[in-house]
């Protein structure tokens, strides 16, 4: 499977480094400090041809003219699905959702990376399988999590962060520490009272104590 990621933020290789683990990845970079209205988008998005190559494509622009403008580009291309990370910052979801529709794009919004559900996309859904909403397979010994595998993680790679910090934990305070490691991750989410890190939180923590109960039912 092919995929492109658009990207603004340098710190985001490090999700582009994981999905090549699976898949073969392209990359265009466009510069970080942008206008917050932008007449002509097209002059940031002169990739070559072969970018659009690929069977789905993530934006991490953070812009709405920007993301306009690639769906445009996209449009009659083998492009299926194109993912927009960064909620509010990419742009309405409804416009996007919209303008993809007119070109034939499936369109994916997304607030936070660990809080994107699996779809069905025909050749896209082998992406799902590997990223998206976090799932976890645990094993538990002496009451405590003595292993930890990561069967499907956020783009970011919170989830194999916090796999790795919860080995050895007592079952009864993983969940939390789940929880709280993903916090303190170089996470992309925003801060504050409302912010999708605490989102991104309550996501992994859940995926923890479902992997837990799982993890108990087998021993039963």
């Amino acid at each position: 499977m092919k995929v492109g990621i658009l990207l603004r933020n340098p710190a985001r290789k490090k999700d582009v480094d994981l999905m090549k683990r699976f898949f073969e990845v392209k990359t265009y970079k466009i510069p970080e400090d942008l206008p917050e209205f932008i007449e002509d988008p097209g002059k940031y998005l002169e990739m070559p041809e072969d970018f659009f190559d690929v069977d789905m494509i993530i934006s991490f622009a953070g812009h709405p003219d920007i993301n306009l403008e690639l769906l445009k580009l996209a449009a009659n291309r083998e492009v299926g699905l194109i993912i927009f990370s960064g909620g509010a910052k990419a742009g309405s979801y409804s416009q996007l959702k919209e303008e993809g529709r007119k070109y034939g794009i499936a369109v994916l919004w997304e607030e936070i990376c660990c809080a994107t559900p699996p779809i069905k996309n025909g050749r896209c859904s082998e992406f799902f399988k590997h990223f998206g909403t976090p799932e976890l397979e645990i094993k538990i010994r002496d009451n405590k999590i003595a292993d930890v595998k990561v069967t499907r993680a956020a783009f970011c790679g919170a989830t194999y962060f916090v796999a790795e910090k919860i080995k050895g934990l007592p079952v009864d305070e993983a969940p939390s520490k789940a929880g709280y490691f993903t916090q303190i991750y170089p996470c992309y989410a925003t801060r504050g009272i409302e912010g999708g890190i605490h989102k991104a939180a309550r996501v992994h923590k859940r995926a923890v104590e479902k992997a837990i109960r799982v993890a108990e039912r087998k021993e039963k």
